[in-house]
């Protein structure tokens, strides 16, 4: 049996990785990642999404109908698109200032100065260039379902990505690859029924700094609610 040493090692050792070598993964391991993220819980055991698989010329041409689309739209921070799922922006009072936070630690390791447009909208742009990762998987849940369907996404997403960094690969989830769902629906058969909610970079990371970066972890007690005084 797994110690919870172990665990707690696996677990805590996951980071995003936002720099990735182009070695391919080998043939085989991403259906290991992927066969061991079933292993989660689902809503009665249905199983309300599916994924799609990006490499090679098909990856490639994704990230440059991405980044062209970003570099033609006018509209920040929806960037022109009409995503399937989407958010309050800026992100609600109390959330935001966490959403801040990492933006700063992100630019300062960059060595990114918040004024410098040009800068930040070049790292923009790496989103869809999948951080230079060789594989992007792209994910969708069944409408049908609504939030239970995209909480059993969640915990299969958690389960590939503890399960590519047992095997020595990165991750980085990212909700921009979820922003142009007719760009993803044209190069892969999915059902109207289903709809993109995010993607996902994933490889080797390299050893940039901005992958030594790590985002606070916080303390339990702040999300802890408090009973209520009778």
């Amino acid at each position: 049996m797994l110690s919870y040493e172990n665990w707690k090692q696996l677990t805590q050792s996951r980071r995003s990785t936002r720099d990735f070598l182009d070695s391919p993964i080998e043939p085989g391991v991403l259906t290991d990642i992927l066969t061991d993220g079933l292993t989660a819980p689902s809503w009665s055991n249905t199983r309300p999404f599916v994924v799609a698989v990006a490499e090679g010329e098909q990856r490639d041409r994704i990230s440059r109908r991405l980044i062209t689309r970003l570099r033609e739209s006018t509209e920040l921070p929806n960037l022109g698109a009409k995503p399937d799922f989407t958010h309050e922006v800026p992100y609600p009072k109390g959330l935001v200032e966490r959403s801040q936070a990492v933006g700063k630690g992100i630019y300062e390791t960059l060595g990114i100065d918040r004024k410098d447009a040009a800068a930040r909208f070049s790292f923009l742009e790496r989103n869809y260039e999948f951080f230079g990762a060789p594989t992007a998987l792209f994910f969708f849940t069944h409408r049908g379902l609504d939030q239970f369907g995209t909480l059993d996404l969640g915990l299969f997403m958690e389960n590939v990505m503890l399960a590519a960094n047992a095997k020595g690969l990165g991750t980085c989830a990212q909700g921009y690859l979820g922003g142009h769902p007719d760009i993803i629906r044209s190069e892969f058969e999915v059902s109207d029924d289903y709809a993109l909610v995010c993607g996902m970079s994933i490889g080797y990371p390299s050893d940039h700094p901005i992958n030594g970066w790590h985002a606070e972890r916080l303390p339990i007690n702040d999300l802890l609610l408090s009973p209520k005084k009778l």
